[in-house]
């Protein structure tokens, strides 16, 4: 009887931890990866914050109206590639918690310097309110947060908008090189 029933309960666990492996991970930790999934580095958006110097973009996205921009913060990705050893990628896979996955060349990178937004300037216009003493605050998941791929929208060639749209990611977990 006892053997049966740990039979049972190895049965059930084994799938279940191997499935915990394949999670992409916490929403809050961006994950670096080399080509063949070694972990280089993981950062917390705590760290994206103190670690790296800030960017502020003021743009568009293609989800937005013609006219309506969103101001957003964080670091560079080349600089978090650059930290990692990464930079040299040719291409780099980038898994969101929701198991999406987008290719982006390092080219367009180098190019249009996307950043991986942590935070967004408060609006009385969309509601948000920040702290007090505080001009911008963490992005929330409905919010495409609380990291967002971010690119400047007017600098991106026309022909990007849609058929690049998948640049844009939400909530990416792991970047990982793609060579």
């Amino acid at each position: 009887m006892l053997r049966s029933v740990l039979a049972f309960v190895l049965a059930i666990a084994l799938p279940l931890a191997s499935a915990a492996e394949d999670m992409p991970g916490d929403p809050n930790r961006l994950r670096i990866e080399d080509a063949s999934g070694k972990t280089i580095a993981v950062f917390t958006v705590q760290q994206l914050q103190s670690d790296f110097e800030q960017q502020t973009y003021d743009t568009r996205t293609p989800w937005t109206h013609e006219h309506e921009t969103i101001v957003y913060r964080g670091p560079l990705l080349e600089s978090v590639l650059k930290r990692t050893g990464l930079a040299n990628a040719a291409d780099l896979k980038i898994i969101a918690y929701d198991d999406f996955v987008s290719e982006i060349h390092m080219d367009e990178i180098r190019s249009y310097k996307p950043i991986l937004a942590i935070e967004r300037k408060c609006s009385d216009k969309d509601g948000s309110t920040c702290s007090p003493g505080k001009d911008f605050r963490p992005i929330s998941m409905t919010e495409k947060g609380p990291i967002f791929i971010v690119w400047p929208f007017d600098q991106l060639p026309a022909s990007y908008v849609p058929a690049r749209n998948s640049i844009w990611v939400f909530f990416p977990v792991i970047l990982r090189s793609a060579q």
